[in-house]
């Protein structure tokens, strides 16, 4: 006998399904994920004004840091500290430029080359008003006025006072400065021989005369020792330096005649 179970229609997949299902959980809430999510109150993306700030600023720091830090070697951070006195003391003053005070009072009449103006103001290079100690410092603190020569050429000027003005730390500075420039080769003048000079001149109020300059006595410093105010007029070295030199090179050498 045959198998009618063979010869039996298969069912429909529809028919066999519910006509009426129940949807998913999961298909309920999918138009949910489909929407955007509103940020949170305050929770809004930086704004881009404010992300360059901050590069700015990072920026900053780093080259701050690498500009300060000493090459952030920590040598400057393991010094000893200076002692408190010294800390607290009194700032050491700074150094008196002669080339500044030249420049500043001087070269306008002698000019920066120190030649000065032919027939207006004398040059000061290779000039003994310049080389005796004594008689600049008290050029400089009093004035010269009068006719004087230099280097063959005839001044009648008003050289000005400077004593009121200048320092004596000033004072030095700008008679060495001249001293040492140029084609001069002079000693230092320091500022304890122009205090000297000028407590010895304590109470002057007029200018020099060329004739009390040339007078020994104001060709000196006061306590110093100036060789240049042994020499002559042009400069040759008088009886006095020649005996000193002399004395010192060869004791027993016999003193020069008087002149």
């Amino acid at each position: 006998m045959a198998d009618d179970s063979s010869s039996l229609p298969e069912p429909d997949p529809e028919q066999r399904s519910d006509p009426d299902p129940s949807p998913e959980p999961i298909d309920m809430l999918r138009p949910l994920f489909r929407e955007e999510p509103l940020p949170p109150e305050g929770g809004e993306p930086p704004k881009m004004w404010l992300w360059i700030l901050i590069f700015g600023v990072l920026l900053f720091s780093t080259f701050y840091l690498g500009a300060y830090m000493g090459d952030f070697s920590p040598d400057p951070w393991l010094q000893s500290p200076e002692p408190v006195a010294q800390r607290t003391g009194p700032p050491e003053p700074e150094p008196v430029s002669g080339a500044q005070v030249y420049s500043a009072r001087c070269a306008s009449c002698h000019q920066s080359n120190g030649q000065g103006i032919s027939g207006a103001f004398p040059t000061l290079i290779g000039t003994r008003w310049v080389e005796n100690k004594g008689q600049v410092i008290r050029i400089l603190l009093h004035g010269l006025q009068g006719e004087i020569e230099v280097q063959g050429a005839t001044y009648n000027g008003n050289m000005p006072a400077w004593g009121s003005t200048l320092s004596d730390k000033e004072i030095a500075a700008v008679i060495t400065h001249i001293r040492q420039s140029w084609d001069n080769d002079y000693g230092e003048v320091t500022p304890d021989e122009v205090a000297s000079v000028r407590a010895a001149t304590e109470g002057r109020s007029d200018t020099w005369s060329p004739e009390e300059l040339k007078a020994s006595e104001n060709q000196t410093v006061p306590g110093g020792n100036d060789d240049t105010a042994a020499r002559g007029p042009s400069g040759a070295v008088g009886p006095a330096l020649y005996d000193r030199l002399v004395a010192q090179a060869s004791p027993n050498r016999m003193p020069a005649p008087a002149r």
